[in-house]
């Protein structure tokens, strides 16, 4: 595997997993005011979300100077499949068959995109 292609997946592993750590900080169904979201920025479930997400753009930054934008921003489709993966596995969230029929035509999508 070429190091642009390995890193982007690096990216959008530590990406998709600082969502994950924001998913699991902020309670299903609430309603944020001001103040529980001022609370909810000190959660260190969120905080880890932003270290995620800032590696995950070092990452990113780094995939960039081995390859091209074009052929590199494809490869971030995956988190569509694996977010839906980890919704499942991880929150109990339901798997029906439009989600699975849109994951599929993204990827789809972006595979054509990626080889024209």
């Amino acid at each position: 595997m070429e190091v642009g292609i390995a890193l982007a997946l690096v990216s959008a592993l530590l990406g998709l997993l600082g969502q994950l750590a924001w998913r699991s900080a902020v309670p299903k169904g609430a309603g944020l005011d001001l103040a529980s979201l001022a609370k909810l920025l000190l959660d260190w479930r969120i905080l880890l979300g932003f270290l995620l997400y800032g590696l995950s753009t070092l990452a990113w930054l780094v995939a960039l100077g081995y390859d091209e934008l074009s052929r590199l921003y494809p490869v971030i489709s995956v988190n569509y499949a694996l977010a839906l993966l980890a919704g499942y596995l991880i929150f109990g969230e339901a798997i029906t068959a439009a989600k699975v029929l849109g994951v599929v035509l993204i990827i789809a999508g972006v595979a054509v995109i990626a080889l024209g």
